[in-house]
């Protein structure tokens, strides 16, 4: 996950989980990210990566579909 402040990578300790609630520090700037806008950017990011390929896999099946 990306700082929402700076927009780098956010970094912690691989045995801490985190939950709904809780603020991560961000080692660059020092702002704290709620965990929850965190996690709602991450799947908004992920949906629109997702709709990007599909569109880019239907148009390679269309244009083979086509010649």
């Amino acid at each position: 996950m990306k700082c929402l402040f700076c927009d780098s990578e956010l970094q912690n300790d691989s045995e801490i989980e985190f939950s709904s609630g809780d603020m991560l520090e961000c080692e660059e700037c020092g702002e704290l990210n709620d965990y929850d806008a965190l996690v709602d950017v991450a799947i908004d990011e992920g949906k629109e990566l997702a709709e990007k390929h599909a569109k880019e896999e239907i148009e390679k099946m269309f244009k083979k579909t086509f010649k």
